[in-house]
């Protein structure tokens, strides 16, 4: 099995638009080889927002072949245009941004694929997402509860 940390860094305050995407479940949960997806949140040291999204994978090719995905890239894009919207409404005073989520990991077997905002460095010097950055790891160890004993039959 492998896990993929998709480690977030947002903006103080902005986190709960980043956190809102992953509350419902899309498509992810249907591809092949998937087996769990935990979102963490957490401050960092330099007080801004950090949302880890941790997948848990069969094998890493069935990870890769959702991140290649039709249904990934559309989801990416609405986020993409809703980051978009979201940088040029910051400029008025009155709007809370939209967030964006992450972008496409690399391909192949590298094991800390770096992944900025697509928007460019630009956008994120503006916009809620500081950056971010994927990283796949082999799951050598899970340790798990006990299943518990089946009661006696009366």
């Amino acid at each position: 099995m492998i896990l993929v940390e998709n480690r977030i860094e947002v903006r103080a305050g902005f986190g709960e638009a980043v956190l809102e995407r992953f509350r419902t479940p899309k498509t992810v949960h249907t591809f092949p080889g998937f087996v769990r997806m935990d979102v963490l949140h957490t401050t960092n040291g330099e007080g801004n927002e950090e949302i880890r999204v941790c997948t848990t994978w069969e094998k890493e090719a069935d990870f890769h072949a959702w991140a290649n995905s039709d249904s990934f890239r559309h989801a990416h894009a609405r986020r993409a245009e809703a980051a978009a919207s979201a940088e040029q409404a910051e400029a008025q005073p009155s709007s809370t941004p939209a967030a964006h989520s992450h972008g496409a990991p690399e391909t192949g077997a590298a094991s800390d694929a770096q992944n900025n905002h697509p928007s460019g460095e630009a956008a994120a010097a503006n916009g809620p997402i500081v950056g971010n950055k994927v990283t796949i790891y082999q799951v050598v160890v899970s340790h798990l509860p006990e299943p518990a004993a089946a009661a006696p039959a009366h």
